[in-house]
């Protein structure tokens, strides 16, 4: 009954992807020099570097802790009941296939029952079954982690834009200080070259009245 449910779930997830181009795949990897099996699933529209680490977001948040081991990111020793009752070491990676204007990016997903035992659905049908629903619930967790991501970017781009534009703003009130300074310094000198020109004209008229005074 387990496994019909798992199936049924199955079917009702994978034609959706299946329309998108998302179908998680089995297929095997190299891992310390020799070929294993894995299950994998491409991630639209997204690097290999964001991939990881929504990737290692999406396990965190199903209370996976990891550690870095070379190329993977390994998850040795977990209860992770979703995929097996069993105790589980997990490895994941991120590979990019193709040329860089047609790059795609693929997360792989690694099962194992320890000492490096990898399974594959020959073995353990019920279990890489569970994989393949785990990796198709990803690519939706994937899509809303690079959306945070974007808005999380706008918003830092933001505060650095209205962080220069106070510094501008700051900068246009210092120099309309100066400004103001300037300007009433000039109509003091404006005003004092007035008097002096008042004083002048003066003068020059008591200069003229002497000045007729002898004709």
């Amino acid at each position: 009954m387990k496994k019909l449910a798992i199936s049924i779930v199955a079917l009702m997830i994978i034609p959706f992807l299946n329309a998108f181009g998302q179908v998680p795949l089995e297929e095997n990897i190299e891992f310390n020099k020799k070929m294993v099996p894995a299950v994998c699933i491409e991630v639209p529209d997204i690097d290999a570097s964001t991939a990881n680490a929504s990737f290692q977001s999406f396990l965190e948040n199903q209370g996976l802790k990891g550690k870095k081991m070379k190329k993977f990111q390994v998850y040795l020793n977990q209860t992770f009941t979703r995929i097996s009752p069993d105790n589980l070491d997990i490895y994941t990676t991120v590979l990019v296939k193709g040329k860089k204007k047609n790059a795609k990016t693929y997360v792989y997903f690694l099962l194992s029952k320890g000492n490096e035992n990898f399974v594959d659905a020959t073995v353990n049908p019920a279990e890489i079954e569970n994989v393949k629903i785990l990796m198709t619930e990803y690519i939706a967790y994937s899509s809303k982690y690079t959306l945070n991501m974007k808005i999380n970017a706008k918003k830092e781009e933001i505060a650095a834009l209205e962080k220069d534009l106070k510094k501008i703003n700051k900068a246009v009130s210092k120099e309309n200080k100066k400004k103001e300074k300037i300007e009433k310094k000039i109509k003091k000198i404006e005003s004092d070259a007035s008097k002096k020109e008042g004083e002048l004209n003066k003068v020059k008229g008591e200069l003229n009245t002497l000045q007729s005074q002898v004709n």
